[in-house]
């Protein structure tokens, strides 16, 4: 019953948005002013980072508030991403949402219902003000113009993908050798399996745990080109390819190569059991590189206490394993920043002008170096400061160069989700999909039974 009230409540949300928007989203109604005002224009930035990520960002904006003095930022966290877009929603139609914030496509989808996010074309173009495309990551680009009429309703980020770190000493110990410069295949985790699964000295009861089971379960359709959803909202996923590579998958996980976190009672991650050595592999976001380094030099003791480590193990860290002769994938993940429409032109040049500090070479960089977030401009990945980072990183930074670096090689084929707010929403259909996946896992369903009950709650 809560969940049905729950359900009413973000539908009803939605509609109030659609009805009450704060602004008009056609692009030919966004005037840019040609030269910023003297007077004072104060401006609200929602998003989602803690104390070590909301000093950094502080930081960049106060440097931002020196070079424009006549601009104050009121930055607010709202600690985590659902909770963001639902304090949005409701804002929204109340009159008292922020200037811009940080969020996924289908936030923005969402708040595209009733015009309450503007694109940001004409800032792009703008003599003055714009900033080149060219230089950006061209799958950040297209993610962020994926919509029906093609505009650019954000600008990339906090950008992120997954990528795989791996207990090395125990691949030493086996004779195993892991490369860092491409994907291992699901054929080679099988024969690794073979020798590092089990309980003897040097195993692990399960090789490979993957944080995301959403993820997984997107990867595996696209790795097998089956199906799973469009920009226009359909489920796609009642098809051979995709139900051959959850069968796949389902062997994977019945002789201990793959696992869920849903396989530890109160773990959302594999983070711990890794550091246990209870898996001897773990995919996660780059922007989580720190929770899986078993040391006491770079973890927080308050979240992880001493009983967590089992010793210090070396780590390594590879690209995502990949489907041998099938369609490479890798999630392109974190979110984007937009401007609300309930704005003035003042406040909204304001805006964009630090959306353009931001995401200029130095703070994308160090957001990146500091952060595990990944660079949203090719000049910023080329710059000497990066590839210095990259290639001789200071020793507190290792860990999370050797990470970015794995995450580079899948920059040829990043992926993201179609995104849609009809009849469902992708957010919806992503739920849906770790709901199938895990009942997969669980063997709880059939694939074929897991596939039809996420049909069916996606397109009643």
């Amino acid at each position: 019953m809560k969940k049905l009230f729950l359900a009413a409540l973000s539908v009803l949300a939605v509609m109030t948005l659609a009805a009450c928007g704060g602004g008009s989203s056609n692009s030919n109604e966004v005037n840019v002013l040609d030269t910023l005002p003297d007077e004072t224009i104060n401006i609200t930035f929602w998003h989602t980072y803690g104390q070590s990520k909301g000093e950094l960002l502080d930081a960049q904006i106060a440097a931002f508030e020196l070079l424009y003095p006549n601009i104050k930022v009121e930055a607010i966290s709202q600690e985590s991403y659902d909770g963001l877009k639902d304090k949005t929603t409701l804002a929204i139609p109340a009159g008292n949402a922020p200037t811009m914030l940080v969020g996924y496509p289908d936030h923005v989808a969402e708040y595209m219902l009733g015009d309450a996010v503007i694109p940001l074309d004409k800032f792009i173009e703008h003599t003055t003000w714009g900033v080149d495309l060219s230089d950006f990551i061209p799958a950040y680009v297209e993610e962020n113009r994926q919509y029906a009429d093609g505009l650019m309703y954000s600008l990339p980020y906090s950008k992120s993908t997954e990528f795989l770190v791996y207990n090395k000493t125990v691949m030493d110990a086996n004779n195993i050798t892991i490369p860092n410069d491409r994907a291992l295949t699901y054929a080679e985790l099988e024969t690794i399996a073979a020798t590092v699964v089990g309980n003897g000295e040097n195993q692990c009861e399960y090789l490979i745990n993957y944080d995301s089971p959403a993820n997984l379960f997107i990867n595996i359709t696209r790795q097998y080109d089956g199906g799973y959803t469009d920009i226009d909202g359909n489920i796609l996923v009642n098809n051979a390819n995709t139900k051959l590579g959850l069968n796949y998958f389902l062997g994977l996980f019945q002789d201990k190569t793959v696992v869920l976190p849903s396989a530890w009672e109160g773990e959302d991650y594999g983070s711990v059991p890794f550091k246990k050595a209870w898996t001897c592999m773990s995919v996660g976001s780059t922007a989580g590189v720190k929770y899986n380094m078993p040391s006491q030099k770079e973890i927080d003791e308050s979240d992880y206490p001493n009983d967590y480590l089992q010793g210090v193990f070396e780590v390594g860290f590879a690209p995502v394993p990949q489907l041998e002769n099938g369609i490479n994938s890798a999630t392109q993940q974190g979110p984007n920043i937009a401007i609300l429409s309930d704005s003035t032109d003042a406040e909204r040049l304001a805006a964009w002008l630090l959306i353009k500090h931001l995401t200029n070479v130095e703070n994308t960089v160090d957001w990146s170096m500091e952060t595990g977030y990944l660079p949203v401009r090719t000049s910023a990945i080329n710059s000497d400061e990066y590839q210095t980072f990259l290639t001789n990183p200071e020793e507190y930074q290792a860990n999370a160069s050797a990470a970015i670096n794995a995450a580079l090689v899948q920059t040829p084929y990043f992926k993201y989700d179609p995104a849609f707010a009809l009849r469902t929403s992708s957010a919806s259909a992503r739920r849906q999909a770790e709901i199938a996946l895990v009942a997969i896992y669980l063997e709880t369903k059939t694939v074929d039974q897991a596939v039809q009950a996420m049909i069916d709650q996606l397109t009643w």
